[in-house]
């Protein structure tokens, strides 16, 4: 992905440079931006390619924040819980079977851009944006804190019948765990993600050294998918209860872009 976002902004500074001085009006300014928003901190190179058109490139450096919270173990039928105790000596104690287990997530959207800004005017700064971010699929990792918790419930699962497993929930999929009574899920979205957008300012400030430039649109991040272990989960129809943002993030199709972006203009 660096050696992309690279290019990409390579791309942008070797057309400012080449077309510079000409006086037609097509890539005569350069400039470069700072910009702070859902995206994370962005740092681009931006160019002029006519009035009516600007380009940038970038990466956003989104800090990766961690969620802490719980879950409640589900699926563990006390009836065949006791028809398995009563043939296997070494099941832990049904009283020792937790309800909920500690879990965390973190949060990792770095990415890089390319966007076109098109102005309907050559004196008009508000715009509209289309192009790209792209990154890593890998955006969610969820993972139990504490082993040590769903080490009963791993013990069961190794004589409990098909249909009787038990495990936890996350959004629309149901996670067991492995012989370590460890859970590790990774929600994933498409590494390449267009966006549509609105904005005011220009991509390289017109008149003066610096300007200020405000994005708002999408990012369509795709169907998210989920993987367990390294496994892709099928969604199931059930509903499950996993501490409100875990859920949300496994069903989130878009991603809402607002950026605040600080131009300036080196010529």
């Amino acid at each position: 992905m660096r050696k992309t976002i690279l290019t990409c902004m390579l791309v942008v500074l070797g057309l400012g440079q080449s077309f510079a001085q000409e006086e037609q009006g097509i890539f005569n300014h350069f400039g470069a931006g700072l910009s702070v928003g859902t995206t994370g901190i962005g740092i681009d190179l931006a160019t002029c390619v006519t009035p009516y058109v600007g380009l940038r490139a970038g990466i956003d450096i989104m800090p990766k924040f961690k969620y802490t919270s719980d879950i409640k173990v589900r699926g563990i039928d006390e009836t065949q819980y006791n028809i398995i105790q009563s043939q296997v000596s070494s099941l832990p104690a049904y009283a020792s079977l937790p309800n909920r287990v500690d879990i965390e997530g973190k949060l990792k959207n770095t990415t890089g851009h390319f966007l076109i800004d098109l102005y309907p005017g050559e004196k008009i700064d508000w715009h509209l944006t289309v192009g790209a971010y792209f990154g890593g699929s890998e955006v969610i990792d969820v993972y139990t804190s504490n082993d040590d918790q769903l080490k009963p419930v791993a013990e069961y699962n190794r004589y409990a019948p098909e249909g009787y497993k038990a495990g936890v929930q996350l959004g629309k999929y149901f996670l067991e765990p492995d012989a370590n009574g460890h859970v590790d899920a990774d929600i994933k979205m498409a590494g390449f993600r267009p966006y549509l957008g609105i904005g005011w300012g220009r991509a390289v400030p017109k008149n003066h050294t610096l300007g200020f430039q405000v994005d708002l649109g999408v990012q369509f991040w795709g169907t998210p998918e989920v993987y367990l272990q390294g496994n892709k989960l099928d969604e199931s129809d059930v509903e499950g209860e996993d501490g409100g943002f875990m859920k949300t993030m496994s069903k989130i199709k878009v991603y809402p872009v607002l950026n605040f972006r600080l131009t300036g203009k080196f010529f």
